[in-house]
């Protein structure tokens, strides 16, 4: 095997684990609002969606989520059971809109500040060029 197949298998093998750390810990921190890691990536992405002025269709959000549109109906299901969400009519009426609802925004601000606390101790050294390097890397990355 060449130095370069186990500099990148290596490479990889570190990535997996440090993505598998990641989502424990964002796991366990959204758990405690029981909630899901899907839920709450559709809660931040609901929110972003709203500040920019834009609606999103389920199949939307779905896309944004890479999630099945199976799994999202399943998530939105939870989120609406919890008003967190709302689903509004379409001009096609084939589709729905879904929009984050105030209580969802209240959801999010009690979260946020523990996200932000969660982030800066995993990141605490980790620099701002040091991050803009990785995510330039990562940007990098090929996938067919």
């Amino acid at each position: 095997m060449s130095q370069s197949y186990l500099k990148r298998s290596r490479a990889v093998a570190h990535l997996i684990l440090t993505s598998q750390q990641l989502f424990k810990a964002v796991t366990a921190l959204v758990r405690r609002h029981d909630l899901t890691e899907s839920q709450y990536n559709a809660l931040r992405i609901l929110r972003g969606a709203e500040k920019r002025d834009e609606e999103l269709t389920q199949a939307e959000l779905a896309e944004r989520l890479i999630a099945s549109r199976a799994n999202t109906t399943w998530i939105l299901d939870k989120l609406e059971d919890r008003k967190l969400i709302r689903r509004k009519g379409h001009a096609d009426r084939r589709k729905n809109l879904v929009e984050i609802t105030t209580a969802g925004h209240r959801m999010l601000s009690r979260i946020d500040p523990e996200f932000e606390s969660l982030l800066a101790a995993i990141l605490a050294d980790v620099s701002d060029d040091e991050l803009d390097s990785v995510l330039g890397i990562i940007g990098k990355f090929a996938f067919n």
